[in-house]
Parts: structure tokens; sequence; C-alpha cells
């Protein structure tokens, strides 16, 4: 279980760095529900299997739907950028990783001495990456993702901290609830483009 546990953190880090840096949406979109699959096998160290399948589903359909949407609104749209953009989020992502690992042994030990240090990790390192995500566009489908990591890093340190049905099935409502306003915002941004491009002919 350890071992998988290891696996999980390594997949965690790797697919929260490909979301920071990468602007392609079909790459997030692969790399989130990478980052579901790990979530599920450190969610299910603190929750029975079943329950721990529900958040995967849930997940898996947030970023499906998420991911439909800009099939139909960004097929043409162009992500190439710079590549100074590139390294500039690889190295916000690098020395956040490096915070991470400083402070997680303490932060475990003064705040958190009942949670695992690769759980308190997997989950600091996913809000700290999104939180720097976040930080960096403005775009809606980014944006969600974003928000969507951040919740996935709060409930992997949450399980370890309180089993409670109730309060994870209430986070399940709210994951839903964040894929459906990014769902609103991705299409509306879709209606705005063209309207644009009509007006500056």
């Amino acid at each position: 279980m350890e071992i998988l546990s290891n696996v999980s953190f390594v997949i965690i880090v790797i697919t929260a760095m490909i979301i920071l840096i990468f602007r392609d949406w079909r790459v997030n979109a692969v790399a989130l529900g990478l980052q579901y699959l790990a979530d599920f096998f450190l969610f299910n160290l603190s929750f029975p299997i079943g329950i721990s399948v529900v958040k995967l589903i849930v997940g898996w359909m947030a970023t499906a739907a998420i991911g439909i949407t800009c099939i139909r609104q960004m097929e043409i749209k162009d992500t190439s950028e710079p590549t100074s953009s590139l390294f500039f989020r690889a190295m916000i992502g690098l020395m956040s990783i490096i915070v991470v690992f400083i402070l997680a042994p303490t932060i475990q030990e003064n705040i958190f001495p009942g949670v695992t240090l690769v759980i308190l990790q997997s989950g600091l390192m996913l809000m700290t990456l999104a939180l720097m995500q976040l930080g960096t566009t403005a775009d809606p489908y980014l944006t969600i993702i974003s928000l969507l990591s951040f919740m996935a890093g709060f409930e992997i340190i949450h399980a370890a901290l309180e089993i409670s049905t109730l309060l994870n099935s209430l986070l399940v409502v709210v994951n839903l609830g964040l894929a459906l306003v990014g769902i609103y915002f991705i299409a509306k941004g879709g209606e705005r483009e063209p309207a644009d491009e009509g007006g500056l002919e």
C-alpha cells in the first residue's frame, strides 16, 4: 500500500505540473483525469472503496463534461505561446514543490500529526500548484480546472482528518457545481469570440 501511495503522489506532482505549465485543454483534460485516479488511491486510505469510487466517477464526469464543452468551443483555438511563458510557469511550479517538501514535515508535526506525510504532501501539492495556476491565468477553462484540483487536494487532507460521509457528499455536489459553472463560462466565452470577430470586420 505504501508503494501505491508513493506512486500516486508522483502522479499527482507530474499532472499538477502539466496543468500549470501547459495551456492545451486536451493535455490538461488527460492530466486531470489521471490526477483523479491518483486521488482515488489516496482517498481510499481513509474511506471505504465505495465512497472512493464515487469520488473518482464524479471527477471523471466533471472532466468529461468540461472536455466535451471544449471540443465544441475551442477546437480551432490556437494554444501556442512563447517558450519563455512555459519556462516561467515551470520555475514557479518547481519552487512551489520545493517549498511544500520543506514545510510539509513541520506542518505535519505541529498541525496535522494524525495525517501521514504522503497524504499531506499530495494535498498541499495540489492546492499550492492550483493556486499558482489561478494566479497566472484568467481563462475560464483553466480557472475551473485549477479550482477542481484545489478541491481535490483539500479533500485528500480532509478525508484523513475527519470521516464524514455527509460532508463528503456535499463536496461531491460542490465539484459538480464547479464543473457546471465552468461549462457555462466556457460556452459564454465561445459565443463572445465570434461576436468580437464580427465587430472587427
